[in-house]
């Protein structure tokens, strides 16, 4: 939702904004006289310093940024060999990826969560939100962006509502791309492998004087997973899963001035894929969507920037069933004015039970009633007299998104980056919202980073939200870093985070029409008789996050070794529910979990540019349902213990592979008891360069094999092989 003020705010103005404070000569003999390094040298700008971007909107080095940050450059993106941004979050600590069959989708968890659409953080891709209102989800198939084209993804992995708003809620995947001047060069692949996995990139870039450009697509297609038989969700013959993208992007920098940049970014999706035919013969979801963004920056002075950022996104997405001789009965109007006023009622009278649940001091439901048992307590058989049609279920979404951003460093050490911003969206749908709909919220942050001396580092944060219709909440930040060195600190860090329950969960009016019905009933309308609307009056859920961190960056055995590790507890206060069914009868709200637990993440890298990374998390989860709802409803994906290794060496002959394990134990054996079975995968992505002058040609092999034929989530299905392989090559020049 806001982001990229670090990326192009700070980058170019780095030493004038975050100047690091110096020792004195009297600190130099007094208390920092037992430090190992000399301490005229502490420069938290030096170039040998890891820095990032995202927490604090700032760009600061690691070691004093307010929480636990996880980097995937671009290094790193090429040696692994993968082309979908959720399979990379795999190598993130504590974060979960698994695939819902119920919507042919990824769903991607930070610690825990539901496993369809979840909703717990933000996503950005060069400041452009991706979460999508009208479904009130990221879809991780449908993002606007190559791994060719991204600098770094850096993750925040605990509340950031500070910095970004109510949907950095548990978490922020920030992806950044290349500045257009930063790619020179023009690039073609191409990749192909079994379960009809096909990838296709090309890239072109130019420049003109202080305009520079790049224009980039991609294009994919899957079968990966076996094809569903569960009988649940309408699978009576075999589910497919195909899934189809291809996007357009293009990017634009402008050096307006010594002190002005202009950035701008557009991209146009189509996409493809089919989902569980759940009551229809047939089923599947096509969409489009455009995004237009424009970055203005202007440095005041070298102490003062403000950038000015607007966003606008369409999104359009049309869902096809096709009905065949389905019950007309369903389909009665009486029968759905029966569901609006007592649905146990009508759902007794569907399943063909006694009327238990009917009110008879209610003189409109028992009239409703006796006009029902009228039309078919005699003939049954007229209930399933056979209907046909179409069933669609469109949403048109429009984004507006502005904000303006200030940043002023007062001192060297004293920074604050405040804004303000506004959004707007609108929304058209008459199967989910019956009609339009539309929101406006306003938002006010302020954040401040204090260098207090060499040793420490202080960070707070405040955001207040305002939503039309009343609904408002504020999140707020303390942190402290205490730093042994440059690349070393202890970091304690408070966070209050709460995230307003979104439209489909407050404000949904869900129906299924049949578009050109036709049947012999004389009693069939279009409408299907069951319904969900959205309560309208659910308040903000709360997330009370504690983390105590360890950050240390050193050189070891002629290379550098890099860690981070953290204990945390999170109490997650009226967490909302909601499972998107049309015969959902309510939202489920005033649940309670709490997660704790640890982390760690680390990082060798020798001096012959080999590297090692390993990443492990530990979670506890304790969860506190209302209602009919149990343990697994809140938390579908949950692991209790989840590490992933990987080795990265080059070879002789410029040869290079990538050699990658990730095990996860699965949640269910404790949240649900039954027989489960953990998630173990093996891959391996190995490559050739070749160079001349002109060209890079870079041909690999890429592998996976999975050690389990059961799947890591409920409801869903494996790959359709076991052992998966794709064959690549790409052109530089």
């Amino acid at each position: 939702m806001l982001k990229q003020g670090s990326l192009f705010i700070i980058l170019s103005c780095a030493a004038s904004l975050y100047q690091p404070l110096h020792a004195t000569a009297d600190e130099s003999t007094d208390d920092l006289s037992s430090l190992a390094w000399d301490s005229a040298s502490w420069d938290s700008t030096a170039a040998d310093i890891p820095h990032v971007l995202t927490p604090a909107r700032l760009h600061q080095a690691t070691a004093e940024v307010p929480g636990s940050v996880t980097v995937l450059d671009a290094d790193f993106i090429r040696r692994t060999g993968i082309k979908r941004i959720s399979q990379l979050l795999r190598y993130v600590p504590g974060m979960l990826v698994a695939y819902d069959i119920r919507d042919n989708s990824d769903a991607v968890v930070y610690h825990g969560g539901p496993s369809i659409l979840p909703k717990s953080f933000q996503v950005l891709i060069d400041g452009r939100a991706q979460y999508l209102a009208g479904l009130a989800a990221v879809s991780w198939e449908d993002l606007p962006v190559a791994v060719e084209d991204i600098k770094r993804i850096e993750v925040v992995r605990g509340p950031a509502a500070t910095s970004f708003g109510t949907n950095a809620y548990k978490a922020v995947i920030n992806i950044i791309t290349h500045y257009p001047q930063d790619a020179f060069d023009d690039q073609i692949s191409a990749q192909q492998g079994n379960n009809r996995d096909t990838y296709l990139y090309a890239r072109t870039t130019g420049d003109k004087e202080i305009h520079h450009w790049r224009l980039s697509a991609k294009a994919y297609s899957t079968e990966h997973l076996r094809d569903s038989e569960d009988a649940s969700i309408g699978c009576i013959n075999p589910c497919d899963d195909n899934r189809d993208f291809a996007a357009v992007m293009l990017n634009t920098s402008h050096q307006l001035s010594d002190a002005q940049r202009l950035n701008t970014a557009f991209t146009i999706t189509n996409s493809y894929r089919d989902v569980p035919d759940y009551e229809f013969s047939s089923n599947h979801v096509e969409a489009n969507q455009f995004e237009a963004s424009v970055i203005y920056e202007h440095d005041l002075s070298a102490s003062h920037e403000i950038k000015l950022s607007a966003h606008a996104t369409r999104f359009e997405r049309r869902q096809h069933g096709v009905l065949e001789s389905g019950p007309s009965g369903l389909f009665d109007p009486l029968l759905r004015q029966l569901d609006e006023i007592n649905p146990e009622a009508a759902d007794q009278f569907v399943q063909g039970e006694s009327l238990t649940t009917l009110d008879t001091s209610n003189p409109e439901e028992l009239a409703l009633a006796q006009q029902l048992l009228a039309r078919y307590g005699s003939d049954p058989a007229a209930f399933f007299i056979p209907i046909s049609g179409n069933v669609l279920a469109d949403t048109n979404e429009r984004r507006i998104d502005l904000e303006i951003q200030d940043t002023v460093a007062f001192t060297d050490n004293l920074i604050m980056i405040s804004g303000i911003g506004y959004r707007r969206e609108q929304i058209y749908s008459k199967p989910f919202y019956d009609g339009y709909i539309d929101s406006d919220q306003f938002r006010g942050f302020g954040n401040i980073n204090w260098r207090v001396s060499n040793r420490w580092a202080l960070h707070s944060g405040v955001m207040y939200e305002y939503e039309e219709g009343g609904t408002d909440v504020w999140s707020g930040k303390l942190a402290a870093n205490y730093l042994i060195s440059p690349l070393e600190s202890v970091r304690l860090v408070f966070s209050r985070a709460g995230r307003t329950p979104d439209m489909l969960e407050q404000r949904a009016d869900w129906i299924l029409v049949v578009d050109n019905a036709e049947t012999q009933s004389p009693y069939a309308g279009v409408e299907y008789y069951d319904g969900f609307k959205g309560p309208g009056n659910l308040q903000p859920q709360i997330i009370h996050s504690l983390e105590l961190g360890y950050f240390a960056s050193k050189s070891f055995f002629g290379g550098n070794i890099e860690w981070d590790v953290k204990l945390f507890r999170e109490e997650l206060t009226n967490v909302i529910y909601h499972y998107p069914s049309i015969r959902l009868d309510t939202v489920n709200d005033g649940n309670e979990i709490t997660y704790t637990g640890a982390e760690g993440q680390l990082a060798f890298t020798t001096q012959e540019t080999a590297e090692f990374r390993l990443t492990s998390a530990w979670l506890r989860t304790e969860v506190d349902p209302t209602d009919d709802l149990n343990d697994s409803d809140l938390v579908a994906l949950y692991a209790p213990r989840s590490h992933s290794a990987s080795w990265f060496q080059p070879w002789p002959a410029q040869i290079f592979t990538q050699l990658s394990a990730f095990v996860i134990e699965d949640g269910r054996r404790v949240n649900r008891g039954d027989n489960a079975a953990d998630l173990h995968t093996l891959e391996l992505n190995l490559y050739r360069d070749f160079t001349s002058a002109e060209t890079t040609t870079r041909l690999s092999f890429r592998a996976q094999r999975d050690f389990t034929t059961d799947t890591f989530k409920p409801d869903s299905e494996p790959y359709a092989q076991a052992v998966r392989f794709q064959i690549s090559a790409s052109v530089s020049f």
